[in-house]
């Protein structure tokens, strides 16, 4: 079989699962994770130092493709080819939200460290050192949730929505995070 015949082939089989896809046959999207999944991940690796961050464009490739099977063209071009440019559009958009919120952390971060806390300055210097100590000792997805809310002045809403996360992740950090900044500012006196 020549080179001709294969692309014909393989453009037969991806007009057949766009058409599954577009029938909403979650089998013909196990199929498409199973053939490209690796692919997609590799692509996606190449943009994205960190594997989970990888993991995670990988998924938004394909839940995108399931959200939207039609933009999906096999008279434009193969299956593969399509999902290794969605997966690379989704990496670096990735990639620049995170330097983004890198940045805001950072800036709120330094921004938290110079606010005076008191009318007294050797309390407020303690008091900010125990504050720093604190945070310091939260997991850094609390941290960034709280450092976004209470130093950025951000709702639950807007951190969720800078963090891409779910709401009710964003408050739960937000709780947990106090919780135990609670516990360990306590733990200091």
């Amino acid at each position: 079989m020549g080179t001709y015949d294969a692309t014909r082939m393989e453009r037969r089989d991806d007009a057949q699962l766009a058409d599954r896809l577009l029938a909403r046959d979650e089998a013909a999207l196990e199929m498409v994770i199973d053939r490209f999944g690796s692919l997609v991940y590799g692509m996606a690796r190449r943009v994205i130092a960190e594997p989970h961050l990888a993991e995670e464009v990988a998924q938004d490739t394909f839940l995108a493709l399931w959200r939207r099977p039609g933009a999906f063209d096999p008279q434009r071009g193969s299956l593969q080819s399509f999902l290794m440019g969605v997966a690379r559009n989704k990496a670096i958009d990735r990639v620049r939200k995170e330097e983004s919120l890198k940045r805001t952390a950072q800036a709120l971060q330094i921004e938290a460290e110079r606010a005076p806390r008191t009318d007294e300055p050797e309390l407020g210097i303690e008091e900010r050192h125990e504050v720093q100590d604190a945070l310091a000792a939260l997991s850094p997805v609390q941290r960034e949730a709280l450092v976004l809310a209470y130093f950025g002045g951000r709702t639950y809403r807007e951190v969720a929505e800078e963090l891409g996360i779910p709401e009710g992740t964003a408050k739960t950090r937000l709780r947990d995070g106090l919780t135990r900044l609670r516990e360990l500012m306590g733990a200091g006196r």
